[in-house]
């Protein structure tokens, strides 16, 4: 998938799964992609409707930091 990064330009994001939660007869997706660098995207939506979400960008490194620090 192509995605224009404010600060990046146009980069290659692959998909790597999906997750949802469903609750009052709406449901709410999260894909979760990651880059050539190991960054990681999650674009969210719902059902619901409503406002289009940017895609969350987490840095490779903070990912890193919060899967060493839930090892403690």
């Amino acid at each position: 998938m192509k995605h224009k990064d404010p600060f990046l330009g146009e980069i290659e994001l692959t998909k790597l799964g999906e997750t949802s939660m469903n609750a009052m007869g709406e449901s709410q997706v999260n894909t979760i992609y990651s880059d050539e660098r190991g960054n990681y995207y999650i674009d969210t939506w719902n059902t619901g409707g409503g406002d289009m979400r940017p895609m969350m960008f987490l840095r490779k490194e903070l990912v890193d930091k919060i899967i060493e620090l839930s090892k403690q």
